[in-house]
């Protein structure tokens, strides 16, 4: 009997044993389903309006605009100095002044000499001229004379050729006349005569002679007087053209001359804007170095940041961009600005001036790429640091999805796959097409197709078309929670090294 009881409890044991088997592993299955359903539920991501930007973040140090660099070129003692750092000036007010003395001693002394030098090369000029002149005139004179010879001997040598040619004439007459005589007491007579004219002829000829010989001695005078004459104008001229050259060796003394009225100039310096001091290198007594910069004045009413940039960042930014520009020391007030400058050159420094009064853009940037950005009237003044953030693209109230979400089919045209509520808890993929604008950072601006604010883009990228599935809206995956009211911004910061 009691062997019969105790396999009795033992079946009744086993019983329990397998209906809590059975129920373990109908839970277990039950879990199993659950996490399923789970892992096969698709996130979904309601489509709305969001603004969109893009922007670069900054930092970099105010500057007044421009600044001016006062130096002289008079090495002299400083005599006064009227301003400290921190003072605001004026234009016209007197920064500094260096002593004129010296300066104008030497000046005095470089005029006297100059006029001294002037007198001497006017008397000279003066010589040289009168010289010219009594030349032209001794050659006026010589020439007509010589020209008179001339004429006289010419006059002498047609006279004696006369003389010749009538002699020639009578003794033919008288030879014909003897041929023709007849009687020999008329012929007698015409020998003597012709014997006599023969006489006259020789001596009428040596008379030629010498008139020629006279003629041509009065040309080769004339001609050697013009030669001389020639000589003495050319010789006089000549001195005239080079007292005219030897004015430029004064060219030095007239340079050094006016170096010192430059100097002098220069000892009353002069502001040529209004700003603030930030410099004063000099003390009264010192003795200035030529060009070296004495004060410094800064604009102080229109400011700058100078700002570093990012190789990866410099092409991106361009004049006219506009920033947002905040600082510590107004309590991050935003203040408007612009891009007035981009320096597109490795470790290059802004332009500093050495000149005197010569403006300059800002103050120096080391290392890196840079850029000027120009600010509203604000309360920074230079030295302060600021912060920048330059605005690369905005996008207001525009529709727009995960970038990552277009994809274009066979004809490579742009869609997204949408979620349709099938009524059941389930939803069907289908697909929208899509123009596309620009891409910034997580989200693509959607500027045309069929797509509308409201619709539910599938997360997932293992759906295909017509594919159905279970669907759960929540946040989008750029970290911005979807809130349905199209508040959705993006932004990308990138802050320089």
């Amino acid at each position: 009997m009691k062997k019969k009881f105790k396999h009795k409890k033992l079946v009744i044991v086993l019983a329990i044993i397998v209906v809590a088997i059975i129920v373990l592993v109908g839970v277990a299955k039950r879990k199993l389903n659950s996490v399923a359903e789970a892992t096969n539920i698709v996130q979904l991501e309601k489509v709305d309006k969001r603004d969109l930007s893009d922007f670069i973040s900054l930092t970099g140090t105010v500057s007044g605009e421009t600044k001016i660099n006062y130096s002289s070129t008079a090495a002299t003692e400083i005599k006064s100095v009227n301003v400290q750092v921190g003072d605001v000036v004026k234009v016209g007010d007197v920064i500094a002044t260096l002593d004129k003395d010296s300066i104008q001693k030497q000046i005095d002394v470089l005029e006297k000499s100059l006029s001294n030098a002037a007198a001497l090369k006017q008397n000279e000029n003066s010589q040289n001229q009168r010289t010219l002149e009594r030349a032209k005139e001794d050659q006026k004179t010589q020439l007509a004379q010589a020209n008179d010879s001339i004429n006289s001997a010419e006059a002498a040598y047609t006279a004696a050729q006369n003389t010749v040619n009538s002699l020639n004439n009578q003794i033919k007459t008288v030879s014909d006349q003897i041929n023709a005589a007849s009687d020999e007491d008329a012929k007698a007579d015409l020998q003597s005569k012709l014997s006599d004219l023969q006489d006259q002829l020789s001596s009428a000829k040596s008379d030629l002679t010498s008139a020629d010989s006279a003629r041509k001695e009065a040309k080769n005078n004339y001609t050697s007087v013009k030669s001389s004459t020639d000589d003495a104008i050319y010789s006089a001229q000549n001195s005239i053209d080079s007292a005219k050259y030897n004015q430029t060796d004064d060219s030095d003394t007239q340079t050094q001359l006016d170096q010192l009225k430059k100097q002098l100039e220069d000892c009353t310096i002069t502001s040529k804007s209004e700003g603030i001091v930030t410099a004063v290198n000099i003390s009264v007594g010192d003795v200035n170095t030529a060009n070296s910069t004495l004060v410094t004045v800064e604009n102080n009413t229109d400011m700058i940041v100078n700002a570093s940039v990012t190789e990866k960042d410099i092409l991106k930014l361009q004049e006219g961009m506009k920033a947002i520009v905040t600082s510590d020391a107004l309590d991050d007030q935003e203040i408007n600005g612009e891009i007035i400058k981009v320096v597109k050159v490795y470790n290059a420094s802004q332009p500093t001036t050495e000149q005197t009064g010569q403006e300059t853009s800002g103050a120096s940037n080391t290392g890196g790429f840079s850029v000027q950005i120009k600010l509203d009237h604000c309360d920074l003044i230079s030295g302060m640091s600021a912060k920048a953030k330059v605005v690369l693209t905005d996008r207001q109230n525009v529709l727009a999805v995960p970038y990552d979400l277009v994809q274009q089919d066979e004809n490579n045209k742009d869609y997204v796959l949408c979620a349709e509520d099938n009524g059941d808890g389930t939803y069907t993929a289908v697909k929208k097409n899509v123009t596309v604008g620009d891409e910034i950072n997580y989200y693509t601006e959607v500027t045309g197709g069929d797509l509308k604010a409201g619709d539910y883009v599938i997360m997932d990228y293992s759906i295909s078309e017509g594919d159905t599935f279970t669907g759960e809206i929540g946040s989008d995956e750029s970290g911005n929670e979807n809130t349905g009211d199209g508040s959705t911004s993006v932004s990308s910061e990138v802050t320089a090294d």
